[in-house]
């Protein structure tokens, strides 16, 4: 496990910085940072109080600039009174999009997204044909200067427009490009800092941060839980069974076919007394040319896998830390219930002010252990 487990009572002393264009400035009162789903850019905000700030970072500086970088630390250093940047961690480094002038309150408040940004607002039409998944996204990463973290794929992209037709014409943002060709690789893209990932997914099997919920006892009258609030919900549309059909013709054989994939949800658990859903199940139908029937087989395990995802779901607030990123997996255990289970988060939210401290929120979800998936 990432984490350590048992919940008590224990001193912290959490530090932050902001750095403001590669350096530290003093007067910040809280920020936020939010890492969110591989799909979108992580956002940050920070609220600097002006009384707190070097004379020359006053307002009239903040309203003349056309570009400034936010990066921002935390951690848990040695000496909490005496610490440098190379003690704490870097949570996010991106581009300001807003900033906001309070005079009445003398403050500056900034928020913007991380440097998935300048793929979003990079438009294209590239195709690469004979390129594969991780040479575009090397490519793509060099001409933002960041450093590409990829594994290795072997697919030619040619081989993608052959079954995508809409993409041969389409100017889309070189996201929403790279995005694309995770989903096909079945492999996730998240910006890090300045560095550019394109990788596996996680799998179940990773060490897992575990939440770990433990019921009252005799010889102790309430609940012990390694965070402040927990709360689990269940979609039961999703909890019926779910049908994915991909159809698909492929020129080779001249025919068209459909492959199916589907959740059925198991009544032969252990908890026999778990409600059952009520109802047909849930059919979802796609059609994609130029497939094999075992590309679309693949296809309809992939789309149902996402869709199931949604059934089940947590948030939660804990003191934070910094073990916990949107590429880990999250272990529930000790309600005694089927929302005991791997999830995999959406969010994670951390804050940090005078006033509050440093705190987390998660969001998380995946299809319930009851629904099997068949093929």
């Amino acid at each position: 496990m990432r984490n350590d487990v048992p919940a008590f009572a224990a001193a912290r002393q959490p530090r932050g910085l902001v750095k403001v264009n590669g350096e530290i400035l003093p007067g910040w009162v809280s920020w936020e940072t939010d890492n969110n789903t591989f799909y979108q850019a992580d956002t940050f905000r920070v609220c600097f109080a002006l009384s707190l700030m070097p004379y020359e970072r006053d307002a009239a500086w903040w309203a003349a600039r056309s570009e400034i970088f936010i990066e921002i630390l935390a951690g848990f250093p040695a000496d909490p009174e005496n610490f440098t940047a190379d003690e704490l961690d870097s949570l996010i480094y991106g581009r300001v999009d807003d900033v906001t002038f309070d005079p009445v309150g003398r403050k500056i408040e900034v928020s913007g997204r991380d440097l998935t940004s300048a793929f979003i607002d990079a438009k294209t039409t590239e195709k690469w044909p004979n390129h594969t998944a991780s040479e575009i996204a090397a490519d793509l990463a060099a001409r933002h200067d960041l450093k590409a973290v990829v594994t290795k794929t072997e697919t030619k992209s040619g081989r993608y427009y052959e079954i995508d037709h809409a993409r041969l014409t389409d100017q889309r943002s070189e996201w929403d490009l790279l995005t694309w060709l995770a989903h096909e690789e079945q492999f996730m893209v998240y910006v890090k800092g300045r560095e550019l990932h394109f990788e596996p997914k996680p799998s179940p099997d990773d060490d897992p941060y575990v939440l770990q919920w433990e019921q009252p006892t005799e010889d102790r009258g309430h609940p012990v839980f390694n965070g402040k609030t927990i709360a689990f919900s269940r979609n039961l549309t999703l909890a019926k069974d779910v049908i994915v059909k991909v159809r698909s013709w492929n020129a080779k054989s001249k025919k068209g076919f459909t492959k199916i994939a589907q959740a059925t949800h198991n009544k032969n658990t252990v908890l026999k007394g778990a409600a059952q859903p009520i109802g047909e199940a849930q059919i979802y139908s796609y059609t994609i040319p130029g497939l094999t029937p075992e590309q679309a087989l693949q296809r309809a395990q992939a789309l149902l896998k996402e869709i199931t995802a949604h059934e089940v779901k947590f948030s939660a607030t804990l003191p934070a830390d910094n073990l916990l990123g949107v590429t880990n997996i999250i272990q529930v255990i000790g309600t005694g219930t089927a929302f005991d289970q791997i999830y995999y988060p959406d969010s994670i939210v951390r804050q940090m002010s005078i006033g509050e401290g440093y705190t987390m929120s998660i969001n998380a979800k995946n299809h319930s252990p009851e629904s099997v998936v068949a093929p």
